[in-house]
């Protein structure tokens, strides 16, 4: 009777629980924060609302999978530093095995031991396998590593019936590896698609079927891409890729048969009477299930929110010890998707992306989020956007209550409500017919506008204020302030994609601990691009692009074929080098793009525009544009889209053969003044746009959040002497672009992004802009190491062993206090520890 009771009691307090979840959320103020909002969910910087379903445990890291070992009753968590073994009811640690960095998934419990296996990789190898041992209570006791050479990039893991085989995906091999698993030795590779990705064993078939998230091979007279050092069949107009199959190997013969399923399939579950396998596909938003026997598909379509754009992104699937529900893992709408009868019945709320999935055998979901709830707090009480914190979900087995109550919130948190901010709402009416959008390098807004006494900054973290970027100051205050701008990206490799395509994929975001197929911030995999495309394509036909420096690639512009050559990165020259070629007006044939990262878009690019790095001066880049801007005056032909990029403000530390960090910003900020003052002065003036953004805010901190960043609105209709505090972000400024020439906006987070309304107005004020020169001599170079003692000797050493030439290849968290030390001097406090269980640590000599 008691039994009976309780049971009752638990439903109906699940019923509640289910009710008041089910109420949309309240309408945000205009100026709302990132964050935490009043009623208790966070809102993120993809437009989104977060709050997970649930009893949630943070976790410090970027989580990206997960196995379950039900008889220990422990999770092992493959993070992005190394695997954490977890107690699956509690989900408090049990133990660690550290690691430089892990892969994209692949992480298993070996059948009939204590063993745990996982994959790591590292950005151009070699990988490794980890094995660890675990003791009854489910703690590694015993680690050790089978190193794989070259570089083959080791995901997804599975094991035959009896674990004495292990089947693991190379994902730059297009193979799949079988090892005996108790010699931990490599028997022989079979080769699969491209990109193998996921990995499941059915002992009922004898059959390994493996996702490949390139799909087949490439053949005669396909269009090609690249991807990781291979090839991979591409859109001819947006480069994505269009294949996606599944490889079903025989477990006896090698024999290999392929399936035909979505796009960048990911994840795959075996039901549990072994007859259907589940597959995500991440850039199609479905599931393929795939008759274990027969090997015939059926699709299920997992929708985003709003419905009727792409971008659930259903990257990892889980059965009910019943067999009768699929749980899909969707990160593109922070959501569990509840497939029953073949189509999806309900939702559950996860964290941000939610990356992995395990159910137990009472049905209970533990589910990874690989940004939790968007939080870049610091131990400080300062923020910064690489303070990374996944989080892990216990949610009870859900009831067809809480499941289509899940259904209403996840639609609503997808479609957050924002107070109208006013200004003018219909930007059409403007008669804006160019729009210049300048994308800059890792600034936070308290870095350079923390000393403005008229926004919300903080002066105590000012590095570059007023003295070093006069002309962004000036700009601030002559047009509009904008104190509440965020960018929705942590890095570079994620802050470009969400500019160019307002869509980060699961293979991106799954990548932060190292990026092992290719750190791919300009579009150079096939992988990482939208199934959708770039923010501007879609457009009617006269809207025309032009991009200067974006995905553009090493090259050395020819006058002759009016073309640049390929070369290899800079061919040994420096920043002096590119310096004094700057002075003497000698560098237009030294400078250039040679193809694209992404080679459908090659049309579009400046074959003059110098590729994106820390060795050229800004000034070039300046003033190629210029020479541009100076054809295009007596042409009067300008595109509509003009795309640029500026470097500099990136800066390279304190290393002894680079300019100072003050003077690489000074350099970036006169830069942008010489632009905007020709621009200003041009022909197209009266019906331009000119927009400032950083590609991410992690070199820094900010007393408000980690993404809030440096943001600039100039024109003769923006609002003059403004501070402007609503709430925007990166998506923002692209739905603004895709408003003024009517582009459709065909990703989920653009959808739902606010066109930046409120810093217009209808009054014409076409006053020219005066740059403003340079206060910090621009070649004022760092000192040698030699010459320094002390902490900036440290700083000067560190800086000279990072890795410049690859982009953000360098330890964020060293650079940020070099950054800070020369700025602030060296025995000033560094405002920014992390949290105590950080997964950094510095070692100062």
């Amino acid at each position: 009777m008691k039994k009976w009771i309780l049971g009752v009691v638990v439903v109906l307090a699940g019923a509640g629980v289910a009710a008041q979840r089910a109420g949309v959320f309240e309408v945000l103020a205009s100026t709302a924060g990132l964050g935490k909002q009043p009623g208790g969910a966070w809102l993120i910087p993809s437009n989104q609302m977060v709050q997970p379903a649930g009893v949630t445990v943070e976790i410090q890291g970027r989580p990206v999978d997960m196995a379950l070992d039900g008889g220990r009753g422990v999770l092992a968590v493959l993070n992005s530093r190394g695997v954490e073994i977890r107690d699956a009811v509690s989900g408090a640690m049990v133990g660690e095995v550290k690691s430089r960095s892990t892969s994209y998934a692949g992480v298993a419990f070996r059948p009939g031991t204590r063993e745990v296996w996982a994959s790591e990789a590292t950005r151009n190898g070699p990988d490794s396998l980890l094995v660890m041992e675990l003791n009854e209570r489910g703690a590694p006791v015993k680690e050790s590593r089978s190193a794989l050479m070259p570089h083959p990039v080791p995901v997804g893991i599975a094991f035959s019936g009896d674990g004495k085989l292990a089947y693991i995906a190379f994902s730059r091999e297009n193979a799949v590896a079988v090892f005996d698993a108790e010699q931990r030795k490599l028997l022989r590779r079979i080769p699969v698609g491209v990109a193998p990705h996921g990995v499941v064993f059915s002992k009922t078939q004898n059959r390994i079927f493996v996702s490949n998230r390139g799909g087949r091979l490439p053949r005669a007279g396909d269009t090609l891409a690249p991807t990781s050092g291979g090839k991979i069949v591409s859109d001819p107009l947006t480069g994505a890729s269009v294949s996606g199959t599944v490889s079903v190997i025989d477990a006896k013969t090698d024999e290999v048969r392929e399936v035909e399923v979505g796009l960048a399939p990911a994840g795959l579950a075996l039901s549990p009477d072994g007859k259907t396998v589940a597959v995500a596909n991440a850039h199609s938003d479905s599931v393929t299930l795939i008759d274990a026997e027969t090997l015939k598909t059926t699709v299920v379509k997992i929708p985003a929110y709003p419905e009727g754009t792409a971008g659930s992104i259903p990257a990892q699937v889980a059965y009910s010890p019943d067999g009768q529900t699929i749980y899909v893992l969707c990160g593109g709408t922070n959501a569990i998707a509840v497939v029953r009868g073949g189509k999806v019945a309900g939702a559950l709320p996860t964290g941000w992306f939610p990356s992995g999935i395990v159910v137990d055998g009472k049905g209970v979901l533990k589910v990874l989020s690989i940004k939790g709830t968007g939080n870049t707090a610091l131990a400080s009480g300062n923020f910064n956007s690489r303070a990374y914190e996944g989080t892990l979900q216990s949610i009870a087995a859900p009831r067809a209550a809480e499941w289509q109550a899940g259904l209403r919130e996840v639609k609503a948190a997808n479609q957050p409500r924002f107070a109208k901010a006013g200004g003018v709402e219909n930007l059409r009416s403007l008669g804006i017919e160019h729009v210049f959008l300048i994308i800059k390098e890792n600034r936070t807004y308290d870095q350079v506008f923390g000393d403005l006494k008229q926004g919300n900054g903080d002066e105590r973290l000012a590095l570059y204020g007023r003295e070093v970027t006069p002309n962004h100051h000036a700009l601030a205050e002559k047009y509009v302030l904008l104190d509440n701008f965020h960018t929705t990206s942590s890095i570079s490799f994620d802050g470009h994609q969400w500019l160019m395509m307002a869509f980060v994929s699961d293979y991106t975001q799954r990548a932060f601990a190292a990026a092992p197929r290719g750190y791919a911030w300009d579009m150079s995999d096939a992988l990482t691009v939208s199934p959708s495309g770039f923010f501007w394509q879609g457009a009617p036909a006269q809207v025309s692009v032009r991009v200067f420096g974006e995905f553009c690639l090493p090259g050395k512009y020819d006058p002759a074929t009016q073309s640049a050559e390929d070369i290899n990165e800079r061919k040994g020259r420096n920043w002096t080098d590119y310096w004094k070629l700057y002075q003497s007006g000698a560098w237009m044939d030294q400078v250039g793009c040679s193809t694209a990262g992404m080679p459908a878009l090659k049309s579009i690019m400046s074959a003059r525009y110098p590729q994106d790095d820390t060795v050229i001066t800004d000034q070039i880049r300046a003033s190629e544009f210029l020479r541009e801007l100076a054809e295009r005056e007596k042409s009067g032909e300008m595109a509509n889209i003009n795309i640029l990029t500026l470097t500099s403000d990136h800066t390279n530390g304190t290393s002894p053969s680079s300019p100072t960090p003050k003077a690489m910003v000074a350099d970036n900020d006169l830069a942008l003044g010489r632009m905007v003052e020709g621009i200003s002065k041009s022909r197209f003036w009266k019906k331009s746009l000119i927009l400032v953004v950083e590609d991410d805010a992690q070199d820094g901190l900010d007393h408000v959040n980690g993404h809030r960043t440096v943001a600039l609105m100039i024109g003769p209709n923006v609002r003059r002497s403004a501070v402007d505090s609503n709430h925007y972000t990166q998506l923002s400024m692209l739905r603004t672009i895709q408003e003024l020439f009517r582009i459709p906006a065909r990703t989920s987070t653009l959808k739902t992004a606010r066109a930046m309304t409120s810093v217009f107005t209808p009054q014409t004020d076409a006053a020219p802009y005066a740059a403003i020169a340079n206060r910090i001599p621009l070649d004022q170079m760092n000192p040698p190491a030699k010459a320094l003692r002390g902490r900036a000797r440290w700083a000067a050493e560190e800086s000279a062993r990072m890795n410049w030439a690859d982009v953000d290849d360098i330890p964020s968290d060293t650079l940020n206090r070099i950054l800070w030390w020369d700025a602030r001097g060296y025995d000033t406090p560094y405002p920014g520890d992390r949290k105590s269980n950080s997964q950094s640590s510095l070692s100062l000599r």
